[in-house]
């Protein structure tokens, strides 16, 4: 039995990641949010619509991501975790592209996007491995005033490149209305073994 679960993010859970956050993660969330402390921050992550999850090492609280409408069929992604994210890295990942991503897709989801530090390299090739495409670099993003990358996912590049079938469990798009599908305001969660 793994010790890694997945569960829909609670503010307990988000707030003790928010304040054991990771540097890498601190250095880009904090000048591009409103958010001001671990408890504003956390409060927005799990508040208004979205899908909003932690993975769970044993009882402690190590990694929080999401999707968070922000057009008509289009989300921000974001994610932050703590120094432990090693041990929850395997099991967030089979997560996202296993079931997140298909169930954005199912839900008329047309375009994912997530802005990232540049020199947060260590996040920009993990979104490589889920699939996002760099396709955008900005300068000044931010009170820092650092270049961020925009990384997203697309169902057009995603039909283009014949990878649209290969985003649903068990390559059948009704495999994911049969499965448990996250919710934003779901009180069941997953349990995936990393």
């Amino acid at each position: 039995m793994s010790l890694v679960s997945v569960l829909p993010a609670r503010y307990a859970d988000v707030v003790e990641i928010a304040r054991r956050m990771r540097n890498m993660d601190a250095e880009e969330i904090w000048p591009v949010t409103i958010a001001r402390t671990a408890e504003t921050l956390a409060l927005g992550a799990v508040a208004g619509e979205g899908y909003k999850f932690v993975a769970l090492y044993g009882a402690v609280p190590v990694a929080t991501w999401g999707a968070s409408p922000t057009r008509p069929g289009v989300v921000s992604v974001w994610m932050f975790s703590t120094d432990q994210w090693q041990k929850v890295a395997l099991t967030v990942t089979r997560h996202i592209r296993k079931e997140l991503i298909p169930f954005l897709i199912s839900d008329g989801c047309v375009r994912a996007e997530c802005w990232s530090h540049s020199g947060h390299h260590v996040a920009h090739k993990w979104l490589g491995i889920l699939g996002a495409v760099k396709e955008a670099s900005v300068e000044d993003y931010g009170i820092n005033r650092v270049p961020y990358h925009c990384f997203s996912w697309t169902r057009s590049r995603l039909e283009r490149e014949g990878l649209f079938n290969v985003c649903w469990p068990n390559g059948s798009e009704n495999s994911i209305h049969a499965s448990n599908a996250p919710t934003a305001t779901s009180a069941r969660g997953s349990t995936n073994q990393g």
